[in-house]
């Protein structure tokens, strides 16, 4: 089965790591619009996979926070 989620592939130079809510998940730079060069991006890249999510922007922490209260 082969899934498409056109979010994820770059558009104008930017494209998203992480899906949330698209109004507080931020894109990144970047040209990956297919799948082996996204593959070939995350070899080569030290951009964390929610660099763009304002959540862990506000609290470098959240997501530890989240698990340890059993959100995740």
């Amino acid at each position: 089965m082969e899934l498409n989620i056109e979010l994820y592939f770059a558009k104008n130079g930017k494209r998203y790591r992480s899906l949330g809510c698209e109004c507080c998940t931020g894109k990144i730079d970047s040209d990956a619009d297919t799948v082996d060069k996204i593959i070939a991006e995350l070899k080569n890249t030290n951009i964390g996979e929610r660099a763009g999510r304002a959540q862990d922007n506000e609290d470098s922490y959240a997501l530890q926070k989240l698990r340890r209260e059993g959100y995740m």
